[in-house]
């Protein structure tokens, strides 16, 4: 079986007391993008991992962060890992 590659995007949603120290903790999680953080404490993150599982065991580790109030999937996309070597005509 190929390598695969999964990019999920997800929305974080923190209480504004921990926002700053999640920010942190998501920054270390291999793999984790964050893009923007809202005032209210929302956060716009990718996870790219290699499975399916992986993808939902990262999430599960947000999820269980103190102040972490949910994690919600808005997309996930997979692919081969050969394909992101791929030239685009």
């Amino acid at each position: 079986m190929s390598e695969e590659i999964h990019i999920a995007g997800i929305v974080v949603a923190t209480t504004r007391a921990h926002t700053e120290n999640i920010k942190n903790m998501l920054a270390i999680l291999p793999g984790t993008v964050i893009h923007t953080v809202a005032e209210d404490g929302r956060m716009v993150v990718t996870l790219e991992t290699t499975s399916t599982v992986a993808t939902l065991d990262g999430m599960d580790a947000i999820r269980a962060l103190p102040g972490v109030i949910n994690v919600a999937l808005v997309y996930q996309h997979a692919e081969p890992a050969a394909a992101m070597e791929e030239l685009i005509s």
